[in-house]
């Protein structure tokens, strides 16, 4: 019994908890590091790519967020689409040509008054 008292479980050692700890750490790290890289390969590689039709979500999503009402919609190839849409906070309408990538991030917008 006394040498049963004198004994430590081995999850009360500090050095294993030093090592558990070191471990995880090393993990944290490295998941902080995945996405800075690939953020910035995706950059890179969005600068040299077109979207296609699929990416209407994206745009869509742009300008629902704004609380302008798409009015009329199209692709026009090259990653471009055509929208035309009310801004009913000036009531006003007008076209918007909207370029993205092959991410379907928005990469450029044009905005004309309708006459």
């Amino acid at each position: 019994m006394g040498d049963d008292s004198n004994k430590k479980e081995w999850y009360s050692k500090w050095w294993v908890w030093l090592i558990v700890g070191l471990f995880f750490l090393g993990i944290l790290n490295k998941d902080k590091k995945s996405p800075n890289s690939t953020s910035v390969k995706s950059q890179s590689q969005s600068s040299n790519c077109i979207g296609n039709r699929d990416c209407i979500n994206s745009v869509r999503n742009n300008f629902t967020s704004t609380n302008k009402t798409i009015l009329n919609e199209s692709y026009e190839g090259d990653g471009r689409f055509k929208i035309t849409a009310l801004d009913p906070s000036r009531g006003v309408t007008f076209n918007a040509f909207v370029s993205t990538d092959c991410n379907c991030n928005i990469t450029n917008v044009n905005i004309s008054d309708i006459d």
